[in-house]
């Protein structure tokens, strides 16, 4: 079961009114971990003892740490959970591609191998709930907070279902504090819940299904045979797709847990109004990027050593973060290419620190223009079908080819989508529209009342229905 099928609709029903039934905090909890559990089952049968496994080590392993005086047992039980989540994450998402390029190789020095006839499925959300794990077991160890002692509680903590699948990243000292009393759920939640719901659902049937099934999908498919132009705005397309994707997914889940009372961190702010690829990433999947920053590049060395340090540690973030996107080599080539992007970024910064010249509105125009083209480049490599096809619509951001950049022969629907996804992205920075028009209480009620009549309506006449998965999930 994922936020994009049929059946979801009756399974959020069925949890919600029995969480909001139930009086008891520990019946609460347990009622919510169960039906996380089921929510983890429905989605990957047979993968729920990955889940089970991984919560109990954790589990077990920060208790262990905590009650210990002895940094050298403090420090085996923080290396068993993450050797335990890594080793399970390396081994569902990395064997068959470290399989397969082994059997390459082996080809290459004359060794006949026969091709992989085995396939390993990844369990739902393995990428996210390992990096729960991990950052828990880490801020034990680091007496950031303390060991939790129910075990429903810490249980819930990883398989929460509305941000299971596809994030966001939750660190245990921002959910676990919420837990301690049952958070309280009125109009005002329903109400914040309801619009974060329908906008992730805007962005994800409407505007992203759309964009991929009229233009984005085909072009991609066969780049040649469209002009220069057309794959241009392909990638552009491209680039607004997987923006209202995946951060509708994260309003869905934001959506979602407000009706059970809990906030879960942010994942986005405008990132495609970035002025540098560092600015980027302090805006794109804010939990993963925050989370690789806090437990893998300060505790590398961060950039308190030399400058070859600084850059190796910055090279090794990026690919890292890569592959955990995918095992396959376009998303370490998108990982290196953003940890050279910001390699170079550093040394520019450097150089002309404290210029008086970079404040000034033309260059931030010119220094935003620049990091947009940069993030279409290495965009593609993620969306490319092969390498030839990926090198020819780069060729086309270059300029390579006739034709322009005029939008005379898009599709007008692609247009009009491309707009919206554009608005959607802007008006993240808010709430929602009411609020930003500052408008009185009544004015707001009646207007996103009428927005949500219209979403509902745009949904039901245009909309592609529930056939496609969210992309975040495949990672």
């Amino acid at each position: 079961m994922i936020l994009a099928c049929k059946e979801f609709p009756i399974f959020l029903i069925v949890v919600l009114a029995g969480y909001h039934l139930l009086r008891a905090r520990r019946w609460k909890y347990l009622w919510l971990t169960l039906a996380s559990w089921t929510f983890y089952a429905w989605a990957s049968p047979g993968y729920l003892w990955v889940i089970l496994l991984l919560t109990a080590v954790d589990y077990l392993a920060a208790l262990r740490i905590e009650a210990s005086a002895d940094d050298r047992v403090r420090r085996r039980w923080l290396i068993l959970s993450i050797v335990s989540n890594l080793g399970l994450l390396g081994a569902f998402k990395y064997a068959a591609f470290v399989f397969d390029n082994a059997l390459t190789v082996a080809g290459w020095t004359g060794f006949a191998a026969g091709d992989r006839d085995w396939e390993i499925l990844l369990p739902l959300g393995i990428s996210f709930h390992t990096f729960q794990g991990i950052s828990y077991t880490v801020d034990v160890h680091r007496r950031r907070i303390p060991a939790v002692r129910s075990f429903v509680d810490y249980a819930l903590f990883v398989a929460f279902f509305p941000q299971l699948a596809a994030g966001p990243i939750v660190r245990a000292v921002e959910f676990l504090p919420q837990m301690v009393v049952p958070p309280k759920v009125g109009w005002a939640e329903i109400e914040l819940g309801l619009r974060f719901v329908v906008v992730g659902i805007l962005k994800k049937f409407f505007i992203a299904d759309q964009l991929h099934d009229l233009f984005v999908a085909p072009v991609f498919l066969d780049p040649g045979a469209y002009p220069p132009d057309i794959q241009r705005w392909a990638t552009v397309a491209w680039a607004i797709q997987i923006y209202c994707d995946f951060s509708g997914y994260t309003d869905m889940a934001l959506g979602l847990a407000k009706w059970f009372g809990f906030d879960l961190p942010p994942n986005f702010h405008l990132p495609y109004l970035a002025t540098n690829i560092g600015d980027f990433w302090r805006r794109w999947h804010i939990s993963l990027s925050s989370w690789l920053r806090d437990y893998l590049y300060f505790p590398l060395g961060g950039s308190r050593g030399s400058a070859a340090r600084t850059y190796c540690n910055l090279m090794l973030l990026f690919v890292l973060c890569g592959l955990w996107h995918g095992a396959a080599w376009h998303w370490l080539a998108y990982g290196a290419y953003n940890g050279l992007l910001m390699g170079l970024h550093r040394v520019f910064d450097q150089i002309f620190r404290g210029a008086a010249w970079r404040k000034h509105p033309g260059w931030i125009a010119i220094a935003w223009a620049t990091t947009a083209y940069q993030l279409l480049f290495g965009l593609v490599l993620i969306r490319m079908n092969n390498w030839e096809t990926g090198l020819r619509l780069q060729a086309s951001l270059l300029g390579i080819g006739t034709g322009g950049t005029a939008l005379t022969r898009v599709p007008m629907p692609v247009i009009l989508l491309m707009l919206a996804g554009l608005a959607g992205h802007f008006g993240a920075a808010r709430p929602g529209i009411a609020v930003w028009l500052r408008m009185p209480g009544r004015m707001q009620n009646s207007a996103l009342g009428a927005g949500y009549a219209a979403s509902v309506a745009l949904l039901v006449a245009f909309g592609p229905g529930v056939t496609k998965s969210f992309l975040y999930i495949a990672f």
